[in-house]
């Protein structure tokens, strides 16, 4: 049973928009291009293996992705988190290309692609914290949890994984595998992991604490990058060829650099504004960004918004909110 569904990380939504909305000869646009390539790959990897996830159709496994969760002042993340009568497992996603050298000894991971050596984090080191954390969180909240495994994922197949030596049985470096061996290292916890430690009403419980402490990553771009609001282009992007401004011409848009045209070019400015700008926006803010002189224009464009206030203090709600 899937508790917390995949989809695309805000923060990937917002590099999009960001580098869609920056003139072209910004200097800042190299390193936004080079984060949001790595966010992009990392969300592909945790597609693959929610893809495997998805195998799981007994109603036993309670499957979340992404979960973000706040410990005292702080927040941990967790890239997907099974939940059963049995056992907790963590599963942390490496989508990594090329020849990964491991080294329990020293704790080391390097990865050889293209002729070029890098080092990583060590992921075993990044789990076992996840699962300190996690456990911290269950007594936080006084909840009662069965034991928490975990599994270091590598979800690009042609990944070669080398070991500098063989560890041993018991050693968490066991627990680093491909994402197609999944299913078969959740049998083998099956059936290691027999003994029914929480039940149906404690499950639930759990599941409804972690989707109510959940909390996603609303920060704002713009400090990321040593950036303001001021940097980036008002107007109705072109979906053809991005080109911003457009114009309005008879309740459509066209663009002056491809010609395409589009009559609800305008709901990507708004997606956009509550992206980059802020979670709510006004007949006025809207006309600003569009460049649209016609309070009654916007009013239509926001009518099938959830609003507050009245008159000229109304505001419009982002509704992914």
């Amino acid at each position: 049973m899937i508790c917390k569904e995949l989809k695309i990380p805000i923060i990937i939504e917002k590099s999009q928009a960001l580098l869609w909305r920056l003139p072209l000869n910004h200097p800042i646009i190299p390193l936004i291009e080079k984060d949001l390539k790595k966010r992009k790959a990392g969300y592909n990897g945790e597609a693959t293996v929610y893809y495997h996830l998805s195998f799981l159709k007994d109603k036993k496994y309670k499957i979340f992705y992404d979960i973000r969760i706040p410990l005292f002042s702080q927040y941990f993340q967790i890239d997907f988190l099974v939940l059963t009568p049995f056992y907790i497992l963590i599963i942390e996603v490496k989508n990594i290309s090329g020849t990964v050298t491991i080294d329990p000894l020293i704790r080391q991971l390097t990865r050889t692609y293209q002729g070029l050596t890098e080092g990583f984090p060590d992921p075993v080191s990044q789990v076992q914290r996840q699962t300190l954390l996690l456990q911290k969180w269950f007594s936080l909240h006084k909840l009662k949890y069965p034991p928490i495994k975990h599994l270091v994922v590598f979800s690009n197949p042609s990944t070669i994984l080398h070991f500098t030596e063989t560890p041993p049985a018991d050693s968490p470096y066991r627990e680093i595998i491909h994402a197609q061996n999944i299913i078969d290292k959740i049998k083998d916890l099956n059936e290691t992991c027999v003994k029914e430690i929480i039940n149906d009403k404690e499950i639930s419980k759990v599941r409804r604490t972690i989707l109510k402490d959940h909390q996603e990553n609303e920060s704002d771009i713009f400090p990321t990058y040593g950036i303001s609001k001021n940097d980036i282009m008002t107007g109705v992007r072109c979906e053809n060829c991005h080109h911003i401004p457009m114009t309005r011409v008879r309740a459509s848009w066209f663009c002056n650099k491809c010609s395409a045209s589009s009559k609800h070019g305008h709901m990507k400015a708004i997606r956009d504004y509550f992206l980059l700008i802020n979670e709510h926006i006004t007949n006025k803010e809207l006309r600003e960004f569009i460049h649209v002189p016609s309070r009654t224009t916007a009013y239509k464009m926001l009518k099938d918004l959830d609003m507050q206030g009245e008159k000229k203090a109304a505001f419009y709600i982002n509704p992914d909110k």
